[in-house]
C-alpha cells in the first residue's frame, strides 16, 4: 500500500499504533500537532480522526466538546482529504435496546456523564450531514494493549495490583465488557478508510469478558489479593454486534484474555 495518510491524535494509544501500522504498509504519514493550521493548506490523503478525551472527560467539558465535535466540524468544512474516518465509541449503546449500528440511542443532557456520549454523537452527526464523500465512523469498544498511560478501568485495576499486590474492586465480579486488541483495531480502521461501504462500523470482539474471568486469569500468573467494595455495582453492556465488519472485511478478532493476562506481568513504567 502507498499513499498519504494523516492521523489526528497520533500521540494517543490508538493513534500511535495506527501511525506505526500505516508506516509499515508504506504510507507517507502526517501527524499534525494540536493547533497546526497546516491541516487546512495541504492534501491530507486518508484522514484518521483519533483525537478524544477519555477517562478524565468529566472534569474537562470544554476540551471534550472541542475534541469530539468542534475540531472535526472545522476539518469537514475546510480540509482537503481523500477519505475521513472519525473514531467514536460503543459506549453509545449503554442505554440502547440493540448494539447494531442503526440502533436508536438514548442520552440525557440532565446527566453530567452523558457529555461524552452527546459530544461523540454530535461528531458523528456532523460527519453524516457534511455530505462529503468517503466520510465514515468507527465505534470502538474497550481497546487493550500495552497502554499503562491509561486510567481506564482495566489499567487502573492492574496498576493497583502491581503497586500493592492488592485491589479493591468497585464493580462486581459478574460485571462484563467487550474488549478488543489494538492490533485488530488498527487493521480494521485501515480497511474501513480505504474501502468501507457503510457509514458506521462497530469495532469490537463481539464477546464480553467478566471481571471474574479477568481476575482468574491474572491469578494464574501473579499472586495478589482483592476484595469487593460493599458499594460495588454491576456494569453490563450487551455484546457488541460486529456483523458488518465480518461480512464486509472477513473480520475475526483475536481472543483478548491471553493478552490481558500477560499484561499484568509487564513493567508499567519501562
Amino acid at each position: 500500500m502507498t499513499g498519504k495518510a494523516t492521523v489526528i491524535g497520533a500521540n494517543g494509544f490508538v493513534g500511535s499504533h495506527l501511525t506505526a501500522k500505516l508506516l509499515s504498509l508504506g504510507f507517507e504519514v502526517y501527524c499534525p500537532e494540536k493547533g497546526d493550521s497546516a491541516v487546512y493548506t495541504q492534501p491530507l490523503g486518508h484522514l484518521f480522526y483519533c483525537a478524544g478525551i477519555t477517562a478524565d472527560f468529566r472534569s474537562r467539558p470544554y476540551d471534550v466538546v472541542e475534541a469530539h465535535t468542534s475540531y472535526i466540524s472545522r476539518l469537514l468544512q475546510h480540509a482537503d482529504f481523500e477519505s475521513l474516518l472519525y473514531l467514536s465509541t460503543t459506549r453509545l449503546y449503554q442505554h440502547a435496546a440493540s448494539t447494531n449500528e442503526e440502533a436508536n440511542l438514548t442520552v440525557n443532557s440532565n446527566h453530567r456523564e452523558d457529555i461524552y456520549a452527546l459530544s461523540k454523537l454530535l461528531g458523528e452527526s456532523v460527519c453524516l450531514c457534511s455530505n462529503r464523500a468517503k466520510v465514515r465512523v468507527a465505534r470502538l469498544s474497550n481497546v487493550v494493549g500495552d497502554d499503562f498511560r491509561s486510567s481506564n478501568f482495566i489499567y487502573s485495576v492492574m496498576k493497583d495490583i502491581m503497586a500493592r499486590d492488592t485491589v479493591t474492586l468497585q464493580s462486581t465480579l459478574d460485571s462484563e465488557k467487550d474488549y478488543v486488541l489494538i492490533q485488530d483495531v488498527v487493521v480494521a480502521l485501515i480497511h474501513i478508510a480505504l474501502s468501507g461501504k457503510q457509514f458506521i462500523y462497530n469495532i469490537a470482539s463481539g464477546v464480553n469478558l467478566t471481571n471474574k474471568q479477568l481476575f482468574d486469569a491474572w491469578k494464574e500468573v501473579r499472586q495478589f489479593q482483592y476484595r469487593i467494595s460493599p458499594s460495588a455495582v454491576r456494569f453490563y453492556f450487551e455484546p457488541i454486534k460486529i456483523v458488518k465488519m465480518r461480512n464486509e472485511f472477513g473480520y475475526h478478532p483475536s481472543p483478548c484474555l491471553p493478552v490481558i493476562q500477560q499484561l499484568i506481568t509487564k513493567d508499567p513504567h519501562p
